[in-house]
């Protein structure tokens, strides 16, 4: 029996359509027999496996990243840049647990930059008004 050439079959699934099942995914058993001492034929189900995005996707802060990496710190910016493009890719593909961890990831090191960005404009300020006219006044 040639399989290479055979046409696929019809078979009818639970969900009402018809799947083609190939001859090359039919595997005979010589050790499996039925009653009447044939082979037994075993098809493998074919797996549909979809990753549905959320209904309601975690928030990505992919507008204050890029706030805080242009006003703020750059570093921490890009870092929290990094992670808001993985959540939404993590969202894109219906990881909401793995999309959730970045989103916080990336909010913490937006923070953090905001205030290292507060903290170093202060200093500067500081220093220019203060400490230049201690300098010139003694």
């Amino acid at each position: 029996m040639d399989q290479a050439f055979s046409p696929p079959y019809p078979q009818g699934g639970n969900d009402g359509c018809s799947h083609a099942v190939h001859p090359g995914s039919i595997q005979l058993h010589p050790q499996v027999q039925n009653q009447h001492n044939q082979p037994v034929v075993i098809v493998q189900p074919s797996v549909n496996m979809r990753h549905d995005p959320p209904a309601e996707p975690v928030p990505d802060y992919m507008c204050y990243s890029r706030f805080s990496t242009l006003c703020c710190c750059l570093l921490l910016g890009l870092c929290a840049l990094q992670f808001s493009r993985a959540t939404r890719s993590a969202n894109a593909a219906g990881q909401r647990r793995e999309a959730a961890r970045n989103s916080q990831t990336a909010l913490i090191l937006n923070h953090v930059a905001v205030v290292v960005g507060i903290i170093t404009i202060g200093a500067y300020i500081f220093y220019k008004f203060y400490l230049s006219d201690q300098k010139f006044n003694p």
